[in-house]
């Protein structure tokens, strides 16, 4: 395809009176060391948002009576953790096979659309010995729906997952999440990042996510005693706030955007100086910074807007 002058009206971004007036609502700080290379300081990353319908994920809560022990005891254990200080540990009776826990999935709604019910957790065991399975059971937890298949317990943390979908117009109906042990053993095991998610876009497990994970996640109610959300993150880049904090005057920034920076492509921000902008800016792409000498040290916040 050849590119011709006449197609310079593409290459602008016209934002629309909606999106110059939006706010901004997105916040990137960063702290970063640069150098005579030229570097990304921030991409714009709009990401997909989710969710987690699992109320106490991370087993941060002492509250854990929403795990139902199967053939087994479990109890809130500090010894072991993926994420934050806790985890879920289970003591298999060592009587049959399929001994752990579950967990109830609230009710799917009807929907003239499928549905896609995806589960994770990481695992790990007391010893590097047997193994369990990640499982997506009906709500009677007779029938298996999405399977992980046989994971080996190991002495590092584990991530399975299992997916489902809901064919379309299919009545309401609740589901299971359950690790239990394949086979029989009376191995300790513990869960942790443990994730339930209903989409009706994609049957695609997205990463894991709580309120306490980032920025742009977000509790629902109570922190660790809620579901969890991530937002979308940003589209567009609105403003920023950059100090050099060298004190070298050599050393000085140079700052461009959705552009890789040089000493002439560059906004110089000299040693001990800041760059702030003071008007909305519309850049979709990402901040470039290099250094003149050495390597300064810039600190600031990008702000942004999603959506737009």
């Amino acid at each position: 395809m050849v590119i011709r002058h006449t197609d310079h009206r593409e290459w602008e971004v016209e934002p629309s009176t909606r999106t110059s007036m939006h706010p901004h609502t997105k916040y990137n700080p960063f702290r970063a060391a640069t150098s005579t290379t030229a570097s990304t300081l921030f991409t714009l990353d709009g990401g997909i948002v989710a969710t987690n319908l699992v109320t106490n994920p991370s087993v941060e809560s002492t509250d854990v009576t929403m795990y139902t022990a199967v053939g087994s005891a479990v109890a809130r254990a500090t010894s072991q953790s993926s994420a934050g200080a806790a985890s879920l540990e289970c003591n298999p009776a060592n009587s049959a096979a399929e001994e752990g826990w579950y967990w109830d999935i609230p009710m799917v709604p009807f929907s003239v659309h499928p549905q896609h019910i995806t589960i994770q957790l990481e695992h790990r065991g007391a010893s590097a010995a047997s193994a369990v399975k990640l499982e997506l059971r009906d709500a009677e937890g007779t029938s298996v729906l999405g399977t992980s298949g046989s994971s080996n317990l190991a002495a590092a943390w584990v991530r399975v997952t299992a997916q489902y979908t809901v064919p379309p117009s299919t009545a309401g109906a609740a589901y299971r999440l359950y690790l239990v042990t394949t086979t029989q053993h009376d191995i300790n095991f513990f869960a942790d990042k443990i994730m339930c998610e209903i989409r009706d876009d994609v049957i695609a497990v997205s990463t894991y996510l709580d309120g306490s994970t980032g920025l742009d996640h977000q509790w629902s109610g109570t922190a660790d005693a809620s579901t969890s959300y991530k937002r979308f993150g940003s589209s567009t880049i609105r403003g920023i706030k950059l100090t050099n904090e060298s004190s070298t005057g050599a050393e000085i920034v140079y700052v461009a955007f959705d552009v890789t920076a040089t000493s002439t492509t560059g906004i110089a921000v000299l040693a001990g100086a800041t760059l702030e902008t003071n008007w909305p800016l519309d850049f979709r792409s990402h901040v470039s910074v290099i250094s003149a000498s050495g390597t300064p040290t810039v600190s600031g916040v990008v702000w942004g807007a999603h959506g737009v």
